[in-house]
């Protein structure tokens, strides 16, 4: 049992660093560079990725010289868009103004509410799932720390599964071949749980 569980943890550092190795290189084919497109094709790949962070920052700045520059209408018919923050909102900024300065931010949301409606089924069976194992405060706060002894980054374990948290278990689920939800399953419970036996018996 010994052997085979170490086993399976070689294969999962090897998998987490294949994976990060892909990260880099497509992140060097792509939001390296700094430009808008090639930031937003490696958020769209890697949106848990190394750089997804670093990615985040240079897009907001990117629609923070965007606004500085942007004319009167075309600003004010982006703040009713993000007002409204829908589909449809962002679909009138993108017939009103199809070269606009916010047009591929405008685009970029329309995909990411498409995916968010395709997904809310699922995100409420993994989170009916995760709620039936009935975890106690100090049990998520554990699971926290371990994913953090396990350098999956969760944040404080503060016992409250952020968007940080989420991005963790789905770094974690992955580098095991798990179904990357992340949202907390028995499969994923048992992984953890062997995890944290092998780092203490380091």
């Amino acid at each position: 049992a010994d052997a085979r569980a170490a086993q399976l943890e070689q294969e999962a550092a090897a998998r987490k660093a294949d994976q990060e190795r892909q990260d880099q290189a497509y992140w060097d084919q792509t939001g390296a560079k700094g430009d808008e497109a090639g930031l937003r094709a490696y958020v769209k790949r890697y949106p848990d990725g190394q750089f997804a962070d670093l990615a985040g920052q240079r897009l907001a700045a990117i629609e923070a010289a965007a606004r500085d520059q942007a004319a009167a209408r075309d600003r004010g018919e982006w703040d009713r868009a993000t007002g409204r923050n829908t589909e449809a909102a962002y679909t009138e900024y993108l017939m009103a103004l199809p070269d606009g300065a916010f047009a591929e931010e405008a685009k970029s949301r329309i995909e990411m509410l498409q995916l968010q409606a395709a997904e809310g089924d699922d995100r409420a069976r993994w989170q009916q799932v995760e709620d039936g194992l009935l975890l106690s405060p100090m049990a998520r706060r554990l699971i926290e720390a371990r994913l953090e002894a396990l350098d999956f980054g969760p944040g404080p374990a503060d016992g409250v599964f952020d968007d940080q948290t989420r991005r963790a278990i789905r770094r974690f689920q992955a580098a095991r071949d798990l179904a990357s939800t992340g949202y907390l399953d028995q499969q994923t419970m048992v992984s953890l749980l062997a995890d944290g036996v092998l780092k203490l018996g380091e």
